[in-house]
């Protein structure tokens, strides 16, 4: 696909492993992501984007078999360029949304994880979707990383307990996270009234994050004490960046302030291996503990950077019927009674 002096071409996970890191490219832009969470229903695909033959930019995503919605292009977090410009983005995603209409596929979805743009662009054939990310740019510290009084507190609480700090990829750690993982969303749900499902990304399960741990970028950083695992977290790491998937604690942990410990290691380790950043990942609703959270990310340098993801409408007959429902979802009211049925049509069209 062209547009101008650009070009689009699709290429094998190959060609794309090539010199990956010289584009910038953000960790859930690379192949170990979307290959890792591949699965019956999706397949990977990966690009580069051209100027006059040269190789300046790359993308990469899934194909998503939605069977009676049609196929989607889902981008989970590009593209990513040498140098990156506004219209440089504007021009790849008119190519993705072209290349999307010549395959007959039902919509393009650009996702706004780790996203490089942080402007708020208008696109031809898009929409916007807004994420509030929550970054420690060790670039902006000299020394170390300033934490708040109450955050260096807790995790001094967790040393004094005899909290021990450890890395690992092992399977068994791996169980215990998960297990963490519901009793965290079992004490939120008890605390807000809000359920939620800890799994919170396209495809992430048990087999994908094993996936990842064994591509070497998925990584997990514990704590315990006496020979028992009491909270851990699972990260994306590579290329000096680093990305707070998922987390898990018993009751223990929190009251012993282990999470701030455990963060506080992963920091000071990031710092004296040159790390670029930590992503804190988002926060939800206040409703929901979002206040709270935002709090504690704040607390370790954490500083909110607004980035934006953008999406089709429905590209295709007979899938276009459903273009008025997605409109309806953004025209209705906010409250509890018409926020869920906003959220059964964004479940319907894969919104």
């Amino acid at each position: 696909m062209k547009n101008s002096e650009l070009e689009l071409q699709r290429i094998s996970i190959d060609d794309y492993k090539e010199n990956m890191d010289d584009f910038n490219v953000g960790l859930f832009n690379t192949w170990q992501w979307v290959n890792s969470l591949t699965n019956e229903f999706t397949e990977d695909i990966y690009f580069h984007i051209t100027k006059n033959g040269e190789i300046i930019g790359k993308a990469c995503g899934f194909l998503l078999n939605q069977k009676r919605k049609g196929k989607h292009l889902y981008i989970t977090g590009g593209p990513n360029f040498k140098e990156w410009e506004a219209g440089l983005f504007k021009e790849s995603l008119a190519l993705l949304h072209g290349y999307a209409l010549k395959e007959g596929f039902a919509r393009v979805h650009i996702r706004p994880f780790e996203q490089v743009v942080h402007e708020v662009l208008d696109i031809d054939n898009y929409f916007r979707t807004v994420a509030r990310e929550y970054v420690i740019d060790y670039s902006e510290h000299v020394d170390k990383v300033k934490f708040s009084y109450g955050f260096k507190q807790n995790a001094k609480k967790a040393r004094k307990a005899g909290a021990e700090f450890k890395s690992t990829r092992s399977a068994e750690v791996l169980d215990r996270l998960i297990e963490l993982m519901d009793n965290t969303r079992l004490t939120r749900k008890e605390k807000y009234g809000q359920n939620y499902d800890p799994m919170y990304m396209l495809n992430l399960n048990k087999d994908t994050l094993t996936k990842l741990l064994d591509t070497g970028m998925g990584i997990m950083h514990y704590a315990e004490i006496a020979g028992e695992i009491h909270s851990v977290q699972f990260n994306l790491e590579h290329d000096g960046k680093i990305f707070g998937l998922l987390m898990g604690s018993d009751d223990d942990a929190y009251s012993k302030g282990i999470p701030s410990f455990i963060d506080q290691n992963i920091s000071e380790k990031a710092m004296k291996e040159n790390a670029k950043y930590y992503n804190l990942g988002t926060v939800p609703l206040d409703r929901e503990g979002g206040q709270g959270l935002r709090k504690y990310k704040e607390s370790q340098s954490g500083r909110e950077i607004v980035r934006y993801g953008y999406y089709s409408y429905f590209l295709i007959y007979p899938n276009k019927l459903l273009n008025p429902f997605i409109k309806l979802s953004k025209k209705l009211p906010d409250n509890k009674i018409i926020n869920l049925c906003r959220k059964l049509i964004r479940i319907f069209t894969f919104q």
